[in-house]
């Protein structure tokens, strides 16, 4: 059975930034892979409001292939995750690149749709095949086609390399303001002819002893230092790509573990 191709989709906005189109963008990434014939090879995990002590667990939890950021750049290079309510918080470039690389052995590319992310990325590609990200300022409409059309042309069957060249002469037709700067880093050794995401037949490097992916179908709630921390998974099936969203809630409560189990079908409705 070929696996799927795992797309994590992280987002962040922190009032304490300007408003971006992060949700247009996730929209427009799942409505474009639709368009090509390899859509049923795909699933989008998506996951908003990011924090710093976010990304391990979802990286364990999900194992993409891809991993895709819509948010915030600062002009030091460093993109912005949330911090405490409401507020961003700046991440260290050397400590993204190190967390991603232990997840190597799966994660091939990372797209950094944000501002002022070109060192950043060039970080990421000395340990992960492919990155993606801007030495600029980008308009946030352009930031979202390119997007678009960069998961596009993955649908049909491109590589990574075809997918970027694909995006960007997209944006060179629609003469959107403030398109350019986009970047493709590579891995130091990685053959040209390489054809990620669809040529291969087994995406995922050998592992032992690997566990099981969590269930998509689970909310889990758990007490954790004075506080009840509920995940809720939400699992659509539109089309024939599936469609994962997290999100998180945080209250004050007594000592408390339970699990429930929650499917979402656009066949069946709602069951618990």
């Amino acid at each position: 059975m070929t696996q799927k191709i795992r797309i994590l989709f992280l987002s962040a906005n922190p009032w304490t930034t300007s408003r971006i189109l992060v949700d247009e963008e996730a929209r427009e990434v799942f409505e474009r892979i639709q368009e090509g014939p390899y859509r049923d090879r795909f699933e989008l995990h998506k996951h908003t409001a990011t924090r710093p002590v976010d990304l391990q667990r979802l990286l364990l939890m999900h194992r993409p292939h891809i991993v895709h950021f819509s948010g915030h750049g600062s002009k030091k290079q460093k993109i912005i995750l949330g911090g405490t309510p409401g507020r961003g918080r700046t991440v260290d470039r050397q400590g993204l690149a190190e967390v991603f690389a232990l997840y190597s052995s799966h994660l091939r590319l990372v797209l950094l749709n944000a501002c002022f992310t070109r060192t950043q990325s060039q970080s990421i590609a000395r340990v992960i095949d492919y990155s993606i990200g801007t030495g600029k300022g980008i308009g946030d409409k352009a930031g979202v086609a390119f997007a678009g059309a960069f998961y596009r042309a993955l649908g049909f069957g491109n590589s990574v390399r075809a997918a970027f060249e694909s995006a960007k002469a997209e944006l060179g037709l629609t003469k959107m303001p403030r398109t350019r700067g986009f970047e493709l880093f590579a891995r130091d050794g990685l053959k040209e002819d390489d054809a990620f995401p669809l040529a291969e037949l087994s995406l995922d490097k050998p592992q032992r002893n690997l566990p099981p992916l969590v269930p998509h179908k689970q909310l889990a709630s758990e007490f954790m230092d004075g506080e009840l921390v509920s995940e809720t998974m939400e699992e659509r099936t539109e089309s024939r790509i599936t469609i994962l969203e997290t999100s998180i809630t945080r209250q004050t409560t007594k000592w408390i573990r339970s699990k429930v189990f929650l499917q979402v079908s656009n066949k069946v409705g709602l069951q618990t």
